[in-house]
């Protein structure tokens, strides 16, 4: 590639100079203009003005928009803020100040309206309000025993946030309700409960049902199947209609199904009816301490199921039964499931050592060595030398003289302490020590050298097995070992090896809880003496003391372990009337009363008994079954102590319990943006014996109501006197402040209305 250089006139640098040192010096003026923006942005921002350095900001880039520095502060101040106030929003959602949090995203949109995440926060706030409002109108409708059309509202705004709380909380008030009353339904059975009498020979079946249906006012429906010639014997004087049904049903190879409340349907009782007529019902279990599979054994051993469908992984076991045998599965579920029983083991491992050690005596020199000298004039010694040898070429060399005075005592004890607790038939493991190396060394071909290193468990060593009986003693499998090092041997080739002393012990007691069992006895006692004496004179019997050194050594060793089993739970042995089920006949398999019979139920003659054709006993009076009236809620206020606007307060709502009560909805009234609620609590009073709560609420601020629910998630009732619900308030302004209750509706567990007795309205003065 060729370049042509081209020679610039004379006069183009001196046209040229003049062009860049105005141009550096327009960029110097720029730079220090945006530098006086940043430091205001900088001024306002520490003066918390965030809004303000930003416009700041934004002004200085429509001014210099080529600045870097400019930019990049404004672009991190933005993020900055943008952060700040979605997080605002989250808090002030969820502290229920939702037009608050509007207002912060309203402001982080106008700040950046491309943001994704602030387009998605306004749109779940959006959402949030709808579903408020569809929470107040279920409410509403609850209010109103609308049931299904509250059912309604909740389904299709849970389609719009399927994990909304508040509508969550409403569907499972909603279909609690809803069980009850189905439950109520099905145990009441058919509308007419008065007795009959009833005295046929050999009538025909549907004559007989004809009566029946004349003088009760039910409806039966038969099958096609039953036969047409089918006759019937019933002398019944005074019984349940319902029970009437069933021996003649019973003892015609037939069966019955309720259809509602006036309407039967007799059928054949034969498997294929069965299949065609019976409910059928799906039930889940999820154990709790027992294993899904082994409970599925059990049912199927029990009752004749369909195989039961089995998740080992969440110990979950399922059930598509009869009612009758779904019913039956339960009560044999909760005698199956219950708590594995565990023992806490207290143990306690002494070990008791002494020694003595006593050295008393002379010890003299044991042997003199005569040694031949070299000659004095130097050189080896040699045999020429030797017959000159005389008392000066004769070295001597003797043994000093030792006086041996020692006393040694030494006690120890080694105690360890562990307490473990273990399950029933699992094994426990105890390791208190050390793990000494063990080196084992290989040779291989071309002298090829390689070192093994395993390690030895060496000390107290403990393996407990408990079995726990129903009659709070303990079977315990006990193995006990204890090791020491007692010494070292090394090999020929240099490898050390240890010498380890064991002690074992393994036995099997059988204890009550609490009754602690001594071992011991497992004793090592060793007693060794040894002497150094001088022949002849270390054997006289009092002055060979003198000429002698006399060493025992004497050790005691004990290993003594106390075991004490505490149980920590136990199977508990359940009473006879749970744990004795009469389940009906093989062909027809249900829940009976013991004996078979069915459970008497006080009844009331009528006045008058109608008389049928050819003197059959109409139904008499109905029967008094029913409890007697409930007593009604009476509800108090706790007036809260002095409040001022803008500040937080609690109002308390107290209640007396004339009957037992399951769940409670108020309405709570005031003047229009007097009040903010904050938070709702459940009292005291709904959460006897550890019972689960639910609670939902809803507040208006422009009509000042606030609707609060409150429903115990079992079917059982709280009594007595106590605390209702707690409201945290906000009050908007001074002044004088009414609150009433509009509106309350009980619940109680039979689905009842018990009436409720609201206390008067509670005025308030709000200090400014």
């Amino acid at each position: 590639m060729l370049m042509r250089l081209r020679r610039r006139p004379p006069g183009f640098w001196a046209i040229l100079r003049p062009a860049l040192l105005v141009g550096a010096a327009a960029l110097v003026l720029l730079a220090g203009c945006a530098s006086l923006v940043q430091r205001e942005a900088d001024k306002q921002l520490r003066a918390g003005q965030r809004e303000q350095a930003l416009h700041t900001l934004e002004e200085g880039l429509r001014t210099y928009p080529e600045n870097a520095s400019l930019r990049s502060q404004y672009l991190r101040l933005r993020d900055e803020t943008l952060e700040q106030w979605l997080a605002d929003a989250r808090r002030l959602r969820s502290a229920g100040q939702r037009d608050a949090a509007d207002h912060a995203l309203a402001r982080a949109k106008a700040l950046d309206p491309s943001n994704a995440r602030v387009s998605q926060l306004v749109q779940s706030s959006a959402t949030e309000r709808r579903l408020m409002s569809s929470v107040q109108e279920a409410q509403r409708l609850m209010g109103r025993d609308q049931s299904a059309a509250a059912m309604r509202v909740i389904d299709e705004g849970l389609k719009a946030d399927p994990d909304h709380e508040g509508l969550l909380a409403l569907r499972r008030q909603v279909l609690a309700q809803q069980r009850e009353h189905q439950l109520k339904t099905a145990q009441t059975g058919l509308a007419e409960q008065r007795p009959i009498s009833l005295d046929f020979r050999d009538a025909p079946l549907r004559q007989v049902l004809d009566v029946v249906t004349r003088y009760s006012g039910l409806n039966f429906v038969l099958d096609k199947d039953i036969r047409q010639d089918l006759r019937v014997t019933v002398y019944l004087q005074q019984v349940r209609i319902d029970s009437a049904l069933d021996l003649i049903v019973g003892t015609h190879q037939l069966a019955r199904k309720v259809l509602d409340d006036r309407t039967v349907l007799i059928y054949p009782n034969t498997p294929e009816k069965q299949r065609e007529y019976q409910e059928q019902v799906i039930r889940v279990f999820y154990l709790a301490s027992a294993e899904a599979k082994g409970a599925a054994a059990f049912l199927k051993s029990m009752l004749k199921l369909k195989e039961p469908f089995v998740d080992e992984r969440s110990n979950m076991l399922a059930l598509r039964e009869t009612p009758e045998t779904v019913a039956l599965a339960e009560r044999l579920i909760g005698l199956y499931d219950t708590q594995e029983p565990e023992v806490l083991l207290e143990l306690e491992v002494l070990e008791v050592r002494s020694t003595r050690l006593t050295e008393l005596g002379v010890k003299l020199p044991g042997s003199v060595s005569l040694t031949p000298l070299p000659p004095a004039e130097g050189g080896p010694l040699s045999v020429a030398n030797l017959r000159r040898l005389g008392e000066d070429r004769i070295g001597v060399s003797v043994g000093g003289v030792t006086i041996n005075l020692r006393r040694e005592v030494g006690d120890f004890e080694i105690l360890a302490n562990p307490r473990v607790r273990a399950r029933n038939r699992e094994k426990a493991k105890v390791l208190i020590g050390d793990k000494v190396p063990i080196i084992t060394t290989t040779t291989g071909q071309a002298g090829f050298v390689s070192d093994t290193v395993s390690y030895l468990d060496v000390g107290l060593k403990l393996e407990i097995e408990p079995t726990v009986f129903a009659n709070d003693e303990v079977a315990i499998r006990l193995a006990l070992e204890v090791g020491s090092l007692a010494g070292q041997i090394k090999t020929g080739s240099g490898t050390v090896a240890y010498q380890i002393s064991t002690r074992n012990a393994s036995t099997s007691l059988r204890l009550k809880d609490g009754e602690t069992q001594l071992l011991a006895g497992l004793l090592s006692k060793e007693d060794r003496s040894s002497a150094s004496r001088v022949p002849l004179a270390g054997d006289l019997p009092v002055l060979g003391r003198l000429f002698s050194s006399q060493l025992d050594d004497g050790s005691r060793t004990e290993l003594v372990l106390a075991v004490t089993p505490r149980i920590v739970r136990n199977l508990r042995q359940p009473e006879p009337s749970e744990s004795e089920l009469w389940v009906g006949t093989e062909a027809y398999t249900r829940l009976r009363q013991v004996g078979g019979r069915v459970a008497p139920e006080p009844t009331r003659a009528s006045p008058t008994a109608a008389t049928g054709p050819a003197g059959l006993p109409g139904a008499s009076a109905p029967a008094d079954g029913g409890s007697a009236a409930a007593g009604p809620l009476v509800l108090r206020w706790q007036p809260p102590p002095p409040i001022k606007a803008g500040q937080a307060f609690t109002l308390a709502l107290d209640g007396d319990l004339g009957s037992g009560l399951r769940g409670l909805n108020l309405e709570l009234r005031t003047a229009p943006a007097q009040l903010r609620l904050l938070e709702v609590k459940e009292g005291s009073l709904w959460r006897q014996g550890e019972a689960k709560v639910s609670l939902s609420s809803s507040s208006d601020e422009r009509s000042g109501a606030i609707v609060t629910g409150v429903l115990r998630n079992q079917a059982t009732s709280a009594t007595g006197s106590g605390r209702i619900l707690e409201w945290t308030l906000v009050a908007s302004k001074a002044g004088a402040l009414e609150v009433t209750l509009a509106n309350a509706l009980a619940v109680a567990t039979d689905a009842g209305r018990p009436p409720v007795a609201l206390p008067a309205s509670l005025v308030l003065e709000v200090l400014p």
